[in-house]
């Protein structure tokens, strides 16, 4: 019997210890591969989107060339690979298809648990927004009682949902114009007319906004969010060491820009004697040989790629087409959400 019960122990333990399915060696694969896959949406201007030359741009796509040149050494070694929904886009990283899925996608209860897939920290600070017309002489949610407002139907994105609670605790009576469609479809009862207003996520209503009204400036967003969306790139569980590459390169990107270390200033900062300016960018050697990396690679992140308030604002930000207020996408330092951990 002791021997049955030592040997059963040694199986438990063996399985226990078991290296996890080939997947657990993503930083091997994309390195002999030459390339990272990057799973995008591919539809959403100032997120994923082609430019007229065929070249992805957007939020998502950047962050990508960013873990990209943290693992490469070159930004462009990436290939992206679309998906037409969450769902499928959470499909293809469990299969393999993409090591990093970089989607605009809330971090939610349900897309966490049951999943062998981990969020890697907020990319955006987003919320559920209301659009109206300019003319319309709506200033707040609350102003909004009667009115017809187009919203995805449940089971799509949740919205439905969030505009009926929030209508309850604002004690006003609204009237869901439901639809399955979504991104510029969403738009087609606000733009004919059956709707006075349109609900989605602030990011993406101000994007439509700009690429899909013929008049921008006769659309405004309430200021108010109805709803909580952190937007998180996602890896495959199972994977610790590719989990914290692609974690601390997002908070480098955020730590860059909190010790204004840009991509036009890095070669100033190389001269730098503050303690965690010259850890981030490889000068202290360290945190780099722990991930598996060389100790300049949030350094090539920066340069290639530049820090997160660059990115943002070249993609969605005030200087952009879409002209997105930072929001609770801000640093802490100035009201936001957004920090990174200490880089020590």
């Amino acid at each position: 019997m002791r021997r049955y019960l030592l040997g059963l122990l040694m199986l438990i333990g063996a399985a226990g210890a078991a290296p996890a399915p080939a997947l657990a060696q993503t930083l091997d694969a994309v390195r002999q591969r030459g390339e990272l896959r990057c799973g995008v949406f591919g539809q959403l201007p100032g997120f994923s989107a082609p430019d007229v030359n065929g070249r992805m741009r957007g939020l998502d796509a950047d962050f990508c060339r960013a873990v990209a040149a943290a693992v490469l050494g070159d930004a462009e070694q990436v290939g992206f690979v679309t998906a037409p929904s969450v769902e499928a886009g959470l499909a293809q990283l469990e299969a393999g298809t993409v090591d990093i899925l970089s989607s605009n996608i809330t971090v939610t209860a349900m897309r966490d648990a049951g999943r062998n897939l981990t969020p890697v920290g907020v990319l955006l600070f987003d919320g559920q927004a209301v659009m109206v017309r300019a003319d319309a002489n709506v200033a707040s949610f609350a102003q909004l009682d009667g009115k017809r407002i187009c919203v995805a139907a449940a089971g799509v994105d949740g919205s439905l949902g969030i505009l009926r609670n929030a209508a309850s605790r604002a004690g006003i009576t609204i009237i869901p114009v439901e639809t399955r469609q979504s991104g510029a479809a969403l738009l087609d009862g606000y733009k004919n007319g059956s709707c006075d207003a349109v609900t989605a996520d602030a990011a993406a209503l101000a994007t439509l906004r700009v690429t899909d009204l013929p008049d921008p400036a006769g659309a405004v967003l309430l200021p108010e969010r109805l709803s909580r969306e952190p937007l998180a790139p996602f890896v495959r569980g199972g994977d610790e060491r590719w989990r914290q590459i692609v974690s601390w390169t997002l908070h480098a990107l955020v730590a860059a820009e909190e010790l204004e270390v840009a991509s036009d200033s890095l070669d100033a900062a190389l001269r730098s004697d503050n303690a965690e300016v010259r850890f981030l960018i490889g000068l202290d050697a360290g945190l780099g040989a722990r991930l598996g990396l060389r100790d300049s690679w949030a350094a090539e992140a920066i340069r290639q790629v530049g820090n997160y308030g660059e990115i943002f604002e070249r993609n969605l930000g005030e200087g952009s087409p879409i002209g997105l207020d930072r929001g609770l996408s801000d640093l802490w330092r100035r009201g936001g959400l957004m920090y990174a951990y200490p880089f020590r």
